[in-house]
This record gives C-alpha cells, structure tokens and sequence, in this order.
C-alpha cells in the first residue's frame, strides 16, 4: 500500500514537474505570471534617487486572432475525436485522466473578442503597476497627476485596456477614474513603426528569404521526430503534420496563459523536448523578421530610443511614461540596445538550446522594457530593467550606466534618425 502511494505521489510530482517545465516553454504566448521579478522592493543605489522612468510594455494576455481561432475551432475538434477514439482502441501514451480532460475540452470562443485581452491580461497590468510603483517611488508619484505621468497606447483593443488596468494598479480607484491617456494615433511611429516602415515591410517581413531558416528546421530531423513522439503520445494512426502540431502548440499556450489555474490539455501532447522544439522553430521567426537578422529591423526602433532620451535629457515632460505596445515593438527596441544577443544569427539546421534569444523568457505576455533615470550627486545614470529584473546593457561597465554615455553610444539614434529616408521605398528596392 505505501510503494502504491509513493508511485502515484511520484507520478504526480513528476507530471507536475513537466507541466511546469512545459508552461515554461510557450514562446510568445509565455504567462507573465512565469517571468516577471515579483520582488518588489524598493531599487536603491547609495546616494542616488530615482526621478524618471521610461516603460514600454507589452500588452497582457489575449485572445487569438481569428484565423487561430477559427482553426482551433474546426481542427483540433476534429482531432479531439480521433484521440478520443485511438484510447478507446488501448493506443496512445495519455493517462485516463488527461483523455477525460481531452473529452471535456470545449472551445467557444466568439470570432469577435479576438485579440482582446483577457481577463488574466487584466491582472498582469494591475500587478505589474503595483510592484512598479513601489520599486520607484521617485518616479512614480503616488498621486496621479497627468503633467507628471504619461500613457499611450497603440489603436487597438489590447493596448488600450492594457494601459487602463495598468493605471488602475497605480492609483486607488477613484484616482484612476481621473487618469487621462493620450488619444492612440492609426500612425504611430513611437509606439508602432514597423508598421508604417514601408522598406522593412517589402524587404523582411514580406520577403519570403526571411522565413527560410525557419522553413529549413520545419523539416529538421528534430522537428521529424517531434511530429513522430506527438502522433505517438496521442495515439494517433496518421502521421499528423507540422501545421497541426503547431496548432496544438498554440492552443496550449494561449489556454494556458489566460487561466493561471488551468494547464490546456492541448498541452499533453508535448513532452519537455518536443515543446522546446516548437519554441525554436517559433523564435527562428522573431529572430529573422523582429530581431538581429537584419539591420533595418533594429535601426528603425531608433525612434522610440529617441523619444526615451528626449524625455531624460529634459528638465520638464512627464516623470513616468508608460507605453503601451506589441511584441514586434519590444523586440526591436530590445535588439537596438544590443540585449539577448545570441553567439551567431540563429539556423534552422539544429536547435540551439542555450541561447540568449528566447521568445519564451524576452517576450512572453506582458513583456516589458523599463529605463529609470538616476540623480547620484548631481549626475544622471540609468538603470535597466527587462521583465522587472535589473539588467546591465552591454555598452555598459555596470548595471547603473551614466546617462553621457549612453547618449554618446546611441548618437545616431538620437541625432540621425531619419525615419522617413530609412523607410521610404526607393526605386533600387523596388
């Protein structure tokens, strides 16, 4: 009876284990909950205040988009069915328990909330402000006041709610019922510039060239056996394909994420290894359209790291400015600062597990960038902080890096952004 108990008490700590190292492991669709610091104490340096911060963030968790949604809808109902029937049949690796977990799997999103953000996007921002506040008390005055705090936000669903659950963190609620956020602007060059960079579009992100190494690990002999131990685990008679596999992967993430009390039994399929290959084959993306792989990706966001010095080098202007954005923004905001900067450009032809350049951990729901400015005896400094943890940048001696060198470091981000002439489709790129 004990060696009973201590198997189904090791199995269970096992199967917890797994579920944890796989939540871990969602690329893009990472809970928040997994990667912020939630030590919030107050960042002192001796001698030093803090008088100015600088965030942007990515919107909290959300819905699909519609094509996910439609797709999870149809596909994997379909395959819902046939997993049901293989067990039936005594195949596949899935414990009764996860099979009736699978059975009771229901998927009636409406076509209309895609992308908004949910209600586990919500609490990020709320919890993200609180311990924000409290680790800055110079910058983030605890009465609101709209010539000292600044929020923007993209013109879309997720960023706005995002910004209001974020202000409702900082302030009581009647003071949050006062905060003003600056009218979101279909062209937004600070928050958005990607998407108006008409070069970058033509030449990365609709070029096909940038998705080859991703392409090239499609058909890897990892991403092979990944599909191979998915079929298998699931029983399934037919070899499933890449786009299925991918499906699942996606569906695991998102319901994984917007219920911190619910692991997606979409999940089950992957097993430590084959959810790590999934994440690669999704960062080869990000790497190659959003990140070192070419250099007009990461120029471009030199118009953020603009208005963020504009803001510190002035006596006057808001105190905090809260920016509220997309995963396409912090990527190349994080890649113009030289952050996470894997050895040598990321290949489809083997995975790389020890790379700095992880979706899962840089970009994850919630992401966010913060740069506080520092007075230490009359001189300026600024600390970095990526996911609410101090990071040190690396044209940098130390974590607090003097505000003079980085402006010296950064001059052609400050003095020769030319947004329009970088962007403009001239007949050579035609």
């Amino acid at each position: 009876m004990k060696l009973c108990l201590f198997i189904l008490v090791s199995f269970a700590l096992y199967c917890s284990s797994e579920s944890s190292n796989i939540q871990n492991h969602l690329g893009s669709r990472t809970p928040y909950r997994l990667k912020g610091n939630k030590n919030d104490s107050q960042i002192k340096y001796p001698n030093c205040k803090d008088s100015k911060i600088w965030m942007v963030i990515r919107h909290g968790t959300r819905y699909p988009n519609a094509k996910d949604i439609t797709k999870i809808n149809t596909r994997l109902k379909e395959l819902k069915l046939e997993i049901l029937l293989r067990h039936r049949l005594g195949k596949g690796e899935l414990s009764d328990e996860q099979i009736k977990k699978i059975e009771n799997w229901t998927w009636d999103l409406d076509l209309e909330k895609e992308k908004f953000l949910t209600l586990e996007g919500q609490d990020e921002m709320i919890i993200l402000a609180e311990r924000t506040r409290k680790r800055f008390p110079g910058a983030v005055k605890e009465k609101y006041n709209n010539q000292t705090i600044l929020f923007r936000y993209t013109a879309t669903q997720r960023a706005q709610q995002s910004a209001r659950y974020f202000a409702n963190g900082l302030f009581d609620k009647k003071e949050a019922q006062d905060v003003l956020f600056s009218p979101a602007a279909k062209v937004d060059t600070v928050l958005r510039f990607y998407k108006h960079c008409d070069k970058w579009q033509k030449q990365v992100k609709k070029n096909p060239l940038t998705y080859t190494e991703q392409k090239l690990y499609g058909i890897s002999k990892e991403m092979n056996d990944t599909i191979k131990s998915v079929t298998k685990r699931l029983g399934l008679k037919n070899l499933l394909s890449l786009d299925d596999v991918n499906l699942m992967y996606k569906a695991c993430g998102f319901e994984t994420s917007w219920n911190k009390h619910f692991t997606s039994p979409w999940c089950y399929p992957f097993d430590v290894r084959s959810v790590q290959t999934m994440e690669y084959y999704q960062d080869l993306k990000y790497y190659w359209m959003d990140g070192y792989g070419h250099d007009l990706t990461y120029r471009q966001a030199c118009v953020s790291i603009k208005n963020m010095f504009e803001n510190f080098s002035s006596k006057g202007g808001p105190s905090a400015s809260f920016l509220f954005t997309h995963s396409g923004t912090i990527l190349k905001i994080l890649t113009h600062l030289e952050l996470f900067k894997p050895r040598s450009h990321l290949r489809g032809d083997k995975n790389v597990p020890d790379r700095t350049w992880r979706a899962s951990d840089i970009d994850c729901f919630g992401a966010n960038l913060a740069l506080v400015l520092y007075r230490c005896k009359g001189v300026d400094y600024v600390l970095a902080l990526h996911q609410e943890r101090v990071v040190k940048l690396p044209m940098c001696e130390k974590e607090l890096c003097p505000l003079k060198t980085l402006k010296e470091y950064f001059h052609k981000s400050i003095y020769e952004c030319d947004y329009t002439d970088m962007c403009s489709l001239k007949k050579d790129d035609l």
